[in-house]
């Protein structure tokens, strides 16, 4: 357009210069204004094309990136809550933290994770590859063999809220209870896999295990966050998560094996609940 007005102005100036009749001046005008018009549609008409091919090549790639989609179910108990039955749920638990983690793995451009469990029977004792066995108090992923261990009595007792031996619920902090609080531990547990497989589960000899812990947590959290997306979550389930994660806290904090406290564990699984973000979990250092 402003070329087209310099080539008006250009040709006014010459036919000033050679004489020309002011007939000749307001056609040399008009031709000048119909070009500008015409650049003018001429250049509108290139801007949508562009438009269009940038539209075309965005939903190009678009189609090419795949979705995440979150395919946790939340689990249901059907009234499997004593040990012996207890095995079921916590299976359907596992399987929905596990295609979690698949897709967001996979989305990531890292290989879908793969964990090895066992539900503890009652009354038995089983040797892990970690050097503690697992009996009717276990409840940890062991990095040596790469299996999650938690015994169905325990599982049964958290379900039904008479677990006891928590050592927040000790001092007075949370209640490990409910089907939610029973998916919190074992998505904990699952979260060490994770770590594991990432190459993240290095413990600092001056922090301990805390930091991997909250970060657990935090990582537990998310799985919520994506059942709650699926408006799976049932009245009660938050709450039962963080008092679980609560009565999971200690205060030992000479102890190598402190885990950090109820509140720090709490806000640990909060902040991976209600950001749904796995980066919010990558540092946990403000938590500690």
């Amino acid at each position: 357009m402003r070329r087209a007005a310099a080539l008006a102005i250009v040709l006014v100036s010459l036919c000033a210069l050679g004489g020309c009749g002011s007939s000749d001046i307001d056609t040399a005008v008009r031709h000048a204004r119909e070009r500008a018009q015409e650049v003018r549609t001429q250049a509108r008409d290139a801007a949508r094309r562009l438009e269009r091919r940038v539209q075309a090549a965005l939903d190009r790639i678009e189609q090419s990136v795949p979705r995440a989609q979150d395919p946790a179910q939340a689990p249901s108990a059907r009234g499997r809550t004593q040990p012996g039955t207890i095995d079921a749920f916590l299976t359907d638990v596992l399987r929905s933290v596990d295609a979690y983690w698949t897709t967001t793995l996979r989305r990531a451009g890292h290989p879908a994770p793969s964990v090895r469990y066992l539900w503890v029977a009652p009354g038995r004792t089983v040797a892990t590859g970690c050097g503690a066995p697992a009996g009717a108090d276990a409840a940890f992923y062991c990095p040596t063999d790469d299996t999650i261990y938690v015994s169905q009595v325990l599982a049964a007792q958290i379900y039904r809220g008479v677990a006891r031996n928590f050592p927040g619920e000790r001092t007075g902090s949370g209640h490990a209870v409910g089907d939610f609080g029973l998916a919190y531990v074992i998505a904990h547990e699952y979260a060490h896999n994770v770590q594991q497989e990432l190459g993240i589960a290095r413990v600092d000899p001056r922090a301990g295990v805390e930091p991997l812990e909250l970060q657990a947590d935090c990582m537990a959290g998310l799985w919520g966050n994506s059942v709650y997306k699926r408006g799976l979550l049932q009245p009660g389930d938050v709450q039962e998560a963080i008092s679980t994660a609560q009565a999971a806290g200690d205060f030992e904090y000479s102890n190598p094996q402190h885990h950090g406290t109820p509140a720090q564990r709490k806000a640990a699984w909060l902040l991976g609940y209600r950001s749904g973000d796995p980066s919010r979990c990558a540092d946990v250092s403000a938590l500690l």
